[in-house]
């Protein structure tokens, strides 16, 4: 069976960004709308899910602490 998973959008509350071991860098941008994962879920294939984080859709797909965003609208039942 093929689950399916819900996707919100939520609104960034506080600038946060990271940069891996590869030198990559991400951030997310306070004001600005993103596409995430329901907390402490994560897509089958991408990264693993965390504790007290969402999953942000864009160029990388990133754990981002939940505490970054405010609110949250339901984008993908």
């Amino acid at each position: 069976m093929v689950r399916k998973m819900r996707t919100y959008k939520r609104i960034c509350v506080r600038d946060w960004e990271v940069n891996d071991e590869y030198g990559n860098h991400f951030k997310v941008e306070r004001g600005k709308e993103y596409i995430t994962s329901e907390v402490n879920d994560a897509p089958s294939i991408g990264p693993a899910s965390v504790m007290g984080h969402v999953v942000v859709f864009s160029d990388y797909w990133v754990p981002v602490p939940v505490e970054i965003f405010g609110g949250e609208i339901l984008f993908t039942p």
